[in-house]
């Protein structure tokens, strides 16, 4: 029997990737997007899996939306195995010194990297105790490792991934004691809107093994750093 997973910013990219491999594998999939009305790719993927995949309504930033998304699935499954906190934004170029940075860009970057993966975690993980063998996998990224920074590349983007694995850890420690496996994970460098064109994998290369990696995942994992397919990233936090 397939598990229940709940995918954020499934409507593009690694979350649109990732909910199509995990319906190959026979999971019910919870795919949330901002605006599902916009999410045509999402639609034409339903439109083959109705009894397996459902779209939801869910705006990290919305304390409200969240809440809905949260209800919806209460009422749908009633459960929940996976959160897959997927949504993130990329708001700046990438090459700013920090002289020529917008402060707006660390206050974008905070608000759907870190705040807005606190908001959905707190809202569903009522309905993870619920599940099997719960688990919480925050897509994280290499940019947000400390011990690896060498450059000054992508200030607000890398500084809320660091955030988000500080976040990780402590979500780890707290929902231990609750049987709930908690990890950071970072696909690689994928070649989506995100991304960019140079990247050297594919969307579906790494939900593929994003996919094994997370509906196999123990406790033992838990508080860890992981690769897509599942070994510890070497570089560190």
């Amino acid at each position: 029997m397939g598990q229940t997973i709940l995918i954020t910013g499934a409507n593009r990219g690694i979350g649109f990737a990732l909910a199509t491999e995990l319906l190959k594998g026979g999971h019910q999939v919870l795919a949330a997007a901002r605006s599902p009305a916009k999410a045509v790719d999402l639609a034409k993927l339903r439109a083959g899996n109705e009894a397996s995949l459902a779209v939801l309504e869910l705006n990290v930033n919305s304390e409200k939306s969240v809440a809905a998304a949260a209800e919806k699935v209460r009422a749908l499954s009633g459960g929940l195995d996976v959160l897959v906190n997927n949504a993130a934004v990329f708001p700046e170029e990438g090459d700013e010194s920090i002289f020529g940075m917008k402060l707006e860009h660390f206050r974008e970057a905070y608000e759907t990297n870190v705040l807005g993966v606190i908001r959905v975690t707190r809202a569903f993980v009522p309905l993870l105790e619920k599940g099997k063998d719960p688990r919480i996998v925050n897509i994280s990224s290499g940019a947000g490792s400390i011990a690896a920074k060498d450059d000054y590349r992508y200030y607000a983007y890398a500084a809320s991934k660091a955030a988000l694995n500080m976040v990780t850890r402590g979500l780890a420690a707290e929902f231990r004691p609750r049987g709930i496996c908690v990890v950071a994970m970072t696909p690689g460098w994928v070649k989506t809107e995100m991304g960019g064109p140079n990247a050297p994998l594919a969307p579906a290369e790494s939900a593929r093994a994003i996919a094994r990696t997370i509906t196999k995942l123990t406790m033992d994992k838990s508080s860890l750093f992981l690769e897509r397919t599942g070994g510890e990233v070497e570089y560190g936090w």
